[in-house]
Formats: C-alpha cells, sequence, structure tokens
C-alpha cells in the first residue's frame, strides 16, 4: 500500500503578544520570529499513518508512507523529522508564484491530487482542518479531485484483511461508526485519543535522516494552475478578542478562599 499523509506545519500563534498582531498591505502577519508546530488533527494523522506501517511483533516496513506538505523552505524542518522517524518520502510542493493559499483550499486540493495521481498512491490522509484559513474543506476537495470514496472525523483506522480494504472508525453524533471498506480511499482524521502526539525521533533515527532528502515540486511540474478560485478576496482582518471573565476571591486566608469558592460556585454544580 503506497500512503500519501498531508499536513502544512504553523506558526504558533499562541506565542504572540498583542502587540504582534501587524499586518502589512497584504494581510500577512510576521511570524518569522515564532516557533512552528504541526496543527493536532495532522499530528495525529501523521502518527496513524506510521502505526499502520508497521508489521505488528516484528516492527518491519509494510507500506509505503509519504508526508505533502505545501510549503516554502522552512517546511524541510519538518519533512526531515518525518524521514527520521519512519517516512519513507518527504515531499515539499512549492508555488513559482508565491500565491497566498491561506483561503484557496481549491488550489492546495489540486496540488495534492496531482502529486498522489501520478504517483499511484491508494490512500490518502488529511487532517480535519489546517493552515490558517481552518476551512475544513481540503480534505474533501481531494477525494472530489481523485473521484475517492472520503471518509471524515476518522478516530481510528487499521488493515482489516489483506491490503486492499481498513476497517474504519469514525465518530458521528456522538457514536462510533465502524465501516470496512476498500481502497483506494479518503481519510479525514478528527480527535484521536489512541494517537494524539506524533512520535520523537531518537539520536540514531536523527543522524539517519541526514542522509535523506526532501523532494521539491513545482505547482509547474504538477500542471496545476494555483491561480484558481479567486473568488474569494481577503478584505480585512481582525484579531480575535480572547478577554474572559475573572473573579477574585477574597479572605483571609487560602482556607477560607477555598470554602467560599466551594460554597458560592462549586457545591451548586456538585449537587446537580
Amino acid at each position: 500500500m503506497k500512503i500519501a499523509v498531508c499536513f502544512k506545519a504553523l506558526a504558533d500563534y499562541t506565542r504572540l503578544s498583542p502587540n504582534d498582531w501587524k499586518w502589512d498591505e497584504n494581510y500577512f502577519v510576521d511570524t518569522s520570529f515564532v516557533p512552528r508546530i504541526f496543527n493536532c488533527f495532522e499530528e495525529s494523522a501523521l502518527e496513524m499513518a506510521l502505526k499502520l506501517s508497521k508489521k505488528p511483533g516484528d516492527g518491519s516496513e509494510l507500506h509505503e508512507l509519504t508526508a505533502i506538505t505545501v510549503d516554502g523552505q522552512q517546511g524541510d524542518l519538518f519533512l526531515k523529522h518525518l524521514m527520521a522517524v519512519g517516512y519513507d518520502h518527504g515531499i515539499r510542493i512549492q508555488c513559482k508564484k508565491k500565491p497566498d493559499l491561506r483561503f484557496n483550499s481549491l488550489a492546495v486540493s489540486r496540488l495534492i491530487s496531482s502529486y498522489i495521481t501520478q504517483q499511484g498512491q491508494n490512500l490518502a490522509i488529511l487532517g480535519m482542518q489546517g493552515g490558517e484559513g481552518d476551512n475544513g474543506q481540503t480534505g474533501f476537495f481531494v477525494a472530489e479531485n481523485l473521484g475517492w470514496p472520503c471518509i471524515n472525523r476518522v478516530t481510528r483506522f487499521e488493515m482489516d484483511q489483506g491490503l486492499d480494504s481498513l476497517r474504519v472508525t469514525s465518530r458521528i453524533a456522538g457514536a462510533d461508526l465502524v465501516q470496512t471498506v476498500k481502497l483506494p480511499l479518503v481519510l479525514i482524521i478528527g480527535h484521536s485519543l489512541d494517537s494524539p502526539y506524533l512520535r520523537v525521533p531518537n539520536l540514531k533515527q536523527k543522524l539517519n535522516a541526514k542522509k535523506k532528502k526532501a523532494t521539491i515540486l513545482s505547482d509547474i511540474e504538477l500542471k496545476v494552475d494555483t491561480d484558481i478560485n479567486k473568488d474569494k478576496i481577503l478584505t480585512d482582518l481582525q484579531q480575535h478578542g480572547a478577554d474572559r471573565a475573572c473573579i477574585f476571591i477574597k479572605g483571609k486566608n487560602a482556607k477560607e478562599q477555598a470554602q467560599i469558592l466551594y460554597d458560592q460556585f462549586l457545591k451548586k454544580r456538585l449537587s446537580l
């Protein structure tokens, strides 16, 4: 099985102070000084694919894993990390004209779909949301472009029998839905309690990964027009207010404050 897992490393916006939220004439916020992280859904997707690729018991490779990102040069560090923990290939797709892809999920999906079609992969895995736009559309567009069935809010998947079908668990309306689906297939990962974090490479794995290089492809090589879907025009940005109401509990000491907290705020809740 040839598996493609798509991700986008993002700036950790929680590290920005209120004074850092300044954007230029193109509505880009300078995040060059902020650490980048994996989106939580895509981090789960990357780890779940690693678990699927190992044979039970002996840890040998069962499938071919490819990590794909549509990003600039800063994405190479994350591809190195993924190749260190077990990914066979790291692919970075970049656009020659450097278009604004933050809210252009259709163009991003075309880039991903074009690569998957060329390489003959039969399982594509994406996070439920990813990127500044958080539109939740990219995975569905990829499935539509490829003409493959798609399952959303996946929490777990495993091989069924042989190499041509998966047993997939998804969370629908508060209940678990388990389906056996034949490949090819697109999986959109939701909240996974089994694989919330991506594993960390050891020193030996990091040293071996230094010999590997990410493959850089352009939109021209993939024959994709990244200027598509220009009906969405960004006209304004606003900083989301994160202020929360706060009540200060007064008391002579910690014991008295704890008693007030219980009597006025917790007692009624605990009695329900």
